[in-house]
């Protein structure tokens, strides 16, 4: 008897027949599956940027939200997206002053801040370049912006700064600064006071409009409305202005 017919008897291969004939259609399961692999991976695709696992955040230990500062102040703010890494952002609702950088890896706002107000800046990130495929939920950020002050005239080595706003110059006397350009002089009384240097001042009163003086000048001023040098002399409870115009001493009283 040849080994070929003995090999047939063995038991061993009747049951491998029996065991291709149960894997048969296992593996063309398989077979499909590992076709059908690649669609199933790419229906995950448009979740990548979507739902909470990802979302715009800020350096929050660097940058805060609500965004605060004055008018005209520098100001950058900086952002990532926590999870997976968008490929490029929109942002939208920046006011004057700030642009957005367009750097998907270093992605930030700087400028200086626009007029005072609150604005809402909107950021979206995506999940390819130049805007395309699914993208994360809106990132809010708040500017809460306070107007800038006029820079005080007051603010040179002339005048001391005391309690309770007032001030005392060495040329101008004790007076109270409102803070908004109106001061309060025990001679004059209410004067609005423009400019941002001691030695250039325009100052409005009551009764003889606009006046020009400084720390140099006092206690002569130029009155617009003439054109002509007036001359300031105190008398109590009143006050004496030489005219250089008419030459006569003209008394007015306290603003």
């Amino acid at each position: 008897m040849t080994l070929a017919m003995l090999l047939q008897r063995l038991p061993t291969l009747p049951l491998g027949k029996h065991l291709s004939t149960f894997f048969a259609p296992i593996a063309a399961h398989v077979k499909t599956l590992r076709a059908l692999l690649p669609a199933a991976a790419a229906t995950t695709l448009p979740h990548v940027l979507t739902g909470a696992t990802t979302y715009v955040k800020a350096f929050e230990e660097i940058d805060k939200n609500p965004g605060t500062g004055t008018e005209g102040d520098a100001y950058t703010f900086r952002f990532y997206t926590h999870g997976h890494k968008a490929q490029s952002y929109l942002v939208s609702g920046l006011p004057n002053g700030l642009t957005f950088n367009g750097d998907k890896d270093s992605p930030s706002i700087s400028g200086t801040l626009p007029t005072g107000g609150n604005y809402e800046i909107e950021i979206k990130g995506y999940r390819w370049a130049n805007r395309q495929g699914p993208s994360t939920s809106t990132y809010k950020l708040v500017l809460q912006v306070e107007e800038s002050k006029a820079a005080s005239p007051w603010s040179g080595d002339s005048t001391e700064t005391l309690d309770a706003g007032f001030k005392n110059s060495t040329w101008f006397g004790n007076f109270y600064d409102n803070g908004d350009g109106w001061v309060y002089h025990p001679n004059h009384g209410w004067l609005f006071v423009s400019g941002s240097d001691e030695s250039a001042l325009w100052m409005w009163d009551r009764q003889l409009g606009w006046l020009y003086t400084g720390k140099s000048i006092y206690p002569f001023f130029f009155r617009h409305s003439t054109s002509k040098w007036l001359y300031y002399k105190e008398r109590e409870n009143a006050r004496q202005f030489w005219s250089y115009e008419k030459e006569i001493w003209t008394t007015y009283e306290k603003n």
